[in-house]
């Protein structure tokens, strides 16, 4: 005699405290997919703007800077991350804005973007926040400055619009040559 033990064994899984019932994300099997990104919320003076996470490697507390003679003026200085010299951008400055000094609540966001680490100093972290593709619009500000030239995107989320910071122009901006430092690695192997 031949017994579907199959039945038996869903069954008894069933009623198992691990059984997933549904979806994982609380869903009754719906198949729709979201693309979501996250970005970071940042302060520069009372605005507030997003700053992507995944160029994001780190917050730290504001550090002792370094000054660098005849830098430009939005570099305040470079700081040493263990043992690797980041220079430090003030985004207010950059960004056209009065400068002020630094609070308890101004940070150091250590950045990246093709190997190249920067120190984008802010005047403050809010959230971490994700946003669906769908409140997401590219965005070409007319010039008016370096503010409108830093901002990729806008972010629409009812009625909150924030622009969002583009680390590549915020690079470029700086006039640090990220591509010169990767041929001349490329020379050294050779």
């Amino acid at each position: 005699m031949f017994v579907n033990n199959n039945n038996q064994n869903n069954a008894r899984a069933d009623r198992s405290m691990f059984t997933i019932r549904g979806d994982l994300d609380g869903g009754k099997g719906t198949q729709e997919f979201i693309s979501i990104r996250q970005f970071i919320g940042l302060l520069i003076a009372k605005e507030e703007f997003l700053l992507p996470i995944e160029v994001t490697n780190e917050i730290i507390m504001m550090n002792q800077l370094t000054f660098v003679p005849r830098a430009p003026n939005f570099i305040e200085g470079v700081i040493n991350l263990r043992g690797t010299i980041v220079p430090a951008i003030n985004l207010r400055k950059m960004l056209g804005m009065s400068n002020e000094k630094p609070t308890a609540q101004s940070r150091i966001i250590i950045a990246h973007f093709d190997e190249v680490m920067i120190g984008l100093i802010v005047d403050g972290i809010t959230y971490v926040i994700s946003v669906p593709e769908e409140q997401l619009q590219q965005q070409v500000l007319p010039s008016k400055g370096n503010s409108s030239e830093l901002i990729s995107m806008i972010s629409k989320r009812g009625s909150q619009v924030n622009g969002v910071i583009d680390i590549a122009k915020v690079l470029s901006e700086t006039g640090i040559n990220y591509q010169a430092q990767d041929e001349e690695v490329e020379e050294e192997s050779h």
